[in-house]
């Protein structure tokens, strides 16, 4: 009946009416053609959403949700190597997976753990030029850094924030976290408070802080005098690898930190001026490690303890060592970068633009449309072998009302590895879906709907199109002989 009209409205071409219409209809189809690029065919079939659990993490960007260290499934291999300490864990940095772990959940002494959070929260407080005078406390301190060739920090002076980070990175320095203690809280004790405090707060729930060193402290509780008060046994750090991973991985997304842990040597102009050199202890590290390791803190307290994160074979990690040998700290890390990189490989899971055929969404008028994956993610498995499990589940952001433009989420696909890690990529409308509140919008649906209409319609444009071009032509010869004639009845008058 369309195509009726529009043959009808094709033999009335000569009149201006008939005209009006022409051009109406070739604007009508014209845009259709136009915007078929844009809007290829439905399909029409509908899928329905998929239940997913409300456990699912979100991911939007490429690093991926967090893993809860407790819940996952520890090893996705077991340890192809051996370390001097009696813990260790390697972890994923970007969505906290466990690769290798040997007592990763036990209760350690840790003085590592303390200086990294006195390291942590100074880095959130204080800007590097913030000078900070030593305290008698401070200054009466033993300190490993004097025998690496630091000068002894003395009551009164003052050193930038900046050398006491460092100084503490580098040398393990007791005298410098104390200091930065000091700084922030005026009182040791009062800065022991902001420092549990932070652990929870990072969901460190298995470490409790007694000193801003992590050495042995002396615990005081009043007795039944309140002026009296009753020591107990010293009590140092106490933590897990599970969590020292969280501290290290918050220390290593802190800007002021990371830096100060990436560096392997510095030049630092003191009051005085004095210029210091200052080298960290595992500073042959870097160069070992063939620069994979970007940075690192090590300690040799009352255990010695090897914190890094860098990369191997692409991935991300972050390693810990705790129990070791000091001897042995550089193998050892050396060591767990080359499994790493001999056993896991980046993978791409989906690429941005390809289709998702897990699902089908719909508008609230009943147009459906396909959807595609909106960006490209990747993810860490074991060399040759997917390590995925073959179920997809979808979950839908719906109902939708037009417009939807491309690029859109509307949905999420989810993806599960086989330790238990879910992967939720955002998936949108495979095309642009046009607002249905205007004629031509509706228009252009009953057209898509037909393909066959569409054809007729397009045989019948390019028909009119050549019954114009006729036209024309005859038009323009009439018009070249009447201006013939009238030129030569001017001539014949004179």
């Amino acid at each position: 009946m369309v195509a009726d009209r529009a043959q009808g409205k094709g033999r009335s071409a000569s009149t201006s009416h008939g005209r009006g219409r022409i051009v109406s209809l070739c604007l009508l189809v014209s845009f259709f053609v136009f915007s078929s690029g844009l809007i290829p065919g439905l399909t029409s079939s509908v899928g329905e959403p998929v239940a997913v659990a409300a456990a699912v993490l979100p991911v939007s960007e490429a690093p991926g949700p967090e893993v809860d260290l407790d819940a996952s499934i520890a090893n996705l291999a077991t340890p192809p190597v051996s370390v001097s300490g009696t813990a260790m864990m390697v972890l994923e940095a970007n969505r906290s997976r466990i690769l290798f772990e040997q007592n990763s959940a036990i209760a350690l002494d840790s003085p590592v753990s303390a200086k990294l959070m006195t390291a942590l929260i100074a880095s959130e407080q204080l800007k590097p030029e913030t000078m900070i005078t030593i305290s008698s406390v401070t200054a009466e301190m033993a300190d490993l850094a004097v025998s690496k060739g630091q000068p002894a920090l003395k009551t009164g002076e003052k050193y930038s924030f900046e050398y006491l980070l460092l100084r503490l990175i580098f040398y393990d320095s007791d005298a410098a976290a104390v200091a930065l203690a000091e700084q922030i809280s005026g009182e040791e004790s009062d800065f022991i408070l902001l420092m549990n405090n932070k652990a929870q707060s990072l969901e460190m729930l298995d470490t409790v802080f007694t000193s801003s060193t992590g050495l042995a402290a002396v615990v005081k509780r009043s007795g039944e005098n309140q002026s009296e008060t009753i020591a107990q046994e010293p009590k140092t750090a106490s933590t897990t690898l599970r969590d020292l991973a969280r501290l290290v991985k918050a220390a290593s997304q802190n800007k002021t930190l990371a830096s100060a842990l990436t560096r392997r040597n510095e030049y630092l102009v003191l009051p005085g001026p004095t210029v210091i050199s200052l080298h960290h202890q595992l500073e042959t590290l870097w160069t070992l490690s063939e620069d994979r390791v970007t940075g690192a803190f090590f300690s040799n307290r009352s255990s010695a303890a090897t914190v890094t994160f860098g990369t191997a074979n692409g991935i991300s990690i972050i390693t810990l060592i705790h129990g070791g040998l000091a001897s042995a700290a550089i193998d050892d890390t050396v060591a767990l970068y080359n499994a790493v990189a001999d056993n896991f490989e980046v993978a791409t899971l989906v690429e941005a633009g390809d289709h998702f055929f897990g699902g089908q969404e719909q508008t609230v008028d009943g147009e459906s449309f396909g959807l595609v994956y909106l960006k490209t993610i990747t993810y860490v498995r074991p060399i040759g072998q997917d390590y995925l499990d073959s179920a997809v589940q979808y979950q839908s952001f719906g109902p939708f009302t037009r417009p939807i433009l491309t690029g859109t989420v509307i949905g999420q696909a989810i993806f599960k590895l086989r330790d238990g890690t879910t992967i939720a990529v955002d998936v949108g409308p495979d095309r642009q879906i046009l607002s249905s509140v205007t004629l031509i919008d509706r228009a252009l649906k009953q057209l898509q709907s037909n393909p066959n209409l569409t054809i007729v319609l397009l045989v019948t444009l390019m028909l009119l199109i050549l019954v114009l071009a006729v036209k024309v032509l005859a038009n323009l010869t009439r018009l070249t002989k009447l201006t013939y004639l009238l030129l030569f009845e001017i001539r014949s008058r004179r």
